[in-house]
């Protein structure tokens, strides 16, 4: 893919995958949800959670996004994660209306309106993309 199209593609609602070292140095990958803006993901999670807790204690992760029809597509994310306040309650209804659609995502920010969360901010250090080979017509 172009770069133009990679951006496109990591504006898309994409379920991503987060993964991160937790206790005893095991590796732990949780889907997220997130936003892409300017170049940087930004995610939310609940505060002290598992996500949370593991990009405190080692703030390097990666980030896969990809797309799971034929031919395969994604784009794995490094870099360093920082942890910071609170998504504003406009980018929560953002993120929860990009996935959720516009009736569903309300009544889902207005369900978990109380609930303590930060934010992860990825900035990428480094891109790899796959694009796969099945499913694509063979040239030639």
């Amino acid at each position: 893919m172009s770069e133009q199209e990679r951006e496109e593609f990591l504006k898309e609602a994409n379920v991503a995958v987060l993964a991160t070292v937790g206790g005893g140095e095991r590796a732990h990958a949780a889907p997220i949800w997130y936003l892409y803006e300017d170049g940087v993901f930004i995610m939310s999670t609940g505060r002290g959670s598992q996500k949370h807790r593991n990009v405190e204690a080692h703030p390097e992760v990666t980030l896969v996004v990809d797309d799971r029809t034929i031919p395969y597509y994604a784009v794995m994310v490094q870099g360093r994660a920082e942890i910071g306040p609170r998504l504003k309650d406009d980018d929560r209804l953002k993120m929860a209306v990009r996935y959720l659609g516009e009736e569903i995502g309300r009544a889902y920010i207005a369900r978990v309106q109380g609930e303590d969360s930060v934010t992860i901010r990825l900035r990428p250090r480094k891109l790899i993309e796959f694009s796969g080979r099945a499913g694509r017509a063979e040239s030639g």
